[in-house]
């Protein structure tokens, strides 16, 4: 793309080939995909512009754009509208304007040439540039002084809209009067793909909420200590000896190897048979039909992919997880 003088010239001469070029959307990278927060089909502005808009599918972002004289995205309606009466992020204006380019408020890249005092038309500088308003031209990165705006949540997500809460795998957010609220989910853990909170099993987590003292109190932490996440059979927290003497703040979250639980009593990772826990007993294993804890000894669980489908029970018989079936011969683990 050379100067927008070129463009000018062409806003007289080729009006409508003009106004193709303009409504050109434009991908722009990210390191992290935003969809991985929402459900499927989920519909946001971009919050790189308010021109672009952004369909979640399968935690993937697909763009669209606003053009002519419809060129805002209403995060609300989910259309494409002449200009956005509650949201003074995004506010543009043409007045005085006519036959120039001013800047897109919430981008870098992003520009709109205005066709009367009345109509910006957005447009987008090619990658790795930016739009420099002085000049009036696309500008390469290093010479650019961009201060677009950073967003809000709640100015690209409509309201009443689930979203995940990357700090805990307990809670979520939710926009409420475009007010930014977190909600936990009760024993469960919060499914970013469908937009509700689920078993705990279900969610590949990475963020565990911490247990309540899970590194002991003020007046005795743990120091160097292993102890278990809470809300998995395998997961486990180190808590570090800090130099002021106080428990571990942001203790590192790990988990056992396959086939292995993690027992709080010896730090260490062991035979799922041999350590008590109430959580999935199908996480990790490799085995598709384990015993459950309960106790007897005669009912066991149905796992598919590393998840409790059902438990069963053996009647009068015993489980006998070598065997991965029922048998008459008294069989006892530790656990149940």
């Amino acid at each position: 793309m050379r100067a927008f003088g070129a463009h000018l010239n062409l806003a007289v001469v080729m009006g409508p080939a003009l106004l193709m070029v303009l409504a050109c959307p434009m991908a722009v990278a990210r390191e992290e995909d935003i969809c991985r927060l929402f459900s499927n089909n989920t519909v946001i502005r971009d919050p790189d512009s308010c021109s672009q808009y952004i369909t979640c599918i399968d935690s993937v972002s697909i763009y669209g754009s606003c053009s002519g004289t419809t060129p805002f995205f209403d995060k609300d309606t989910g259309k494409c509208v002449k200009k956005l009466t509650d949201d003074t992020s995004c506010y543009v204006s043409c007045v005085n304007a006519t036959s120039q380019f001013v800047a897109d408020p919430k981008s870098c890249y992003g520009y709109y040439y205005c066709l009367d005092q009345e109509t910006p038309m957005f447009g987008t500088c090619p990658q790795d540039t930016h739009f420099n308003a002085t000049t009036q031209t696309c500008t390469r990165l290093y010479e650019s002084d961009c201060t677009a705006s950073d967003f809000e949540y709640c100015n690209i997500v409509k309201n009443k809209v689930n979203f995940d809460n990357l700090q805990s795998c307990a809670s979520y957010h939710v926009c409420e009067k475009n007010l930014l609220k977190t909600k936990t989910c009760s024993s469960q853990y919060y499914q970013a793909s469908t937009g509700v909170c689920v078993a705990k099993s279900l969610v590949d987590c990475v963020a565990h909420p911490l247990p309540s003292n899970v590194c002991g109190k003020a007046t005795k932490p743990y120091e160097n200590k292993f102890v278990s996440d809470g809300a998995t059979c395998r997961g486990y927290f180190f808590c570090a000896k800090q130099s002021n003497g106080t428990p571990d703040p942001n203790p590192t979250w790990n988990q056992c190897p396959q086939d292995t639980f993690f027992d709080a009593s010896t730090e260490t990772c062991r035979s799922p048979n041999l350590v008590k826990c109430t959580e999935d007993r199908c996480d990790g294993r490799s085995l598709p039909f384990v015993i459950s804890s309960t106790k007897g000894c005669r009912n066991y669980l149905r796992c598919i992919d590393g998840v409790a489908f059902d438990e069963q029970s053996c009647g009068n018989l015993f489980f006998d997880e070598a065997k991965g079936g029922c048998v008459s011969s008294v069989v006892s683990y530790a656990i149940c």
